[in-house]
């Protein structure tokens, strides 16, 4: 099994809000009603020396608004890396510090891939653990 961190490249990519969200709602994370949707286009990956490694495309589904900035989201996503393609998806409380979801497969040297991605906020820094079987 290889595990390996990348963490997000702060004030990378685009968050796109859903069209139909109000306009006064205009956070990362759209309406807060069941089946808005949201997307995060090339938001970069770096490794712990700060070298670029790729990059990932979020496409969530807001399953439940749980109050006080905390949603339920199913999502899937496409991490781009240097030696190939992850594909994760999952469903993840947003009010969790730690998110684990599933590794569904790949490109490359991740075309049979397997496993999982857990992401941990460190000194407000998304960090990203894969373990790819």
């Amino acid at each position: 099994m290889a595990t390996f961190t990348l963490r997000e490249r702060l004030g990378t990519g685009i968050d796109v809000p859903d069209p139909n969200a109000d306009p006064a709602l205009q956070d990362p994370i759209p309406a807060d009603k069941p089946g808005a949707t949201t997307l995060v286009v090339d938001r970069l990956l770096e490794d712990t020396h700060g070298n670029l490694r790729g990059s990932f495309t979020f496409r969530g589904v807001i399953a439940r608004n749980l109050g006080t900035n905390g949603y339920v989201i199913a999502f899937d996503a496409t991490n781009e890396l240097d030696k190939g393609v992850i594909n994760t998806q999952g469903v993840i409380r947003t009010i969790d510090p730690t998110w684990t979801f599933a590794i569904t497969g790949g490109t490359r040297k991740y075309k049979k891939a397997h496993g999982t991605v857990t992401r941990k906020v460190i000194n407000s820094v998304p960090h990203f653990t894969y373990r790819v079987r």
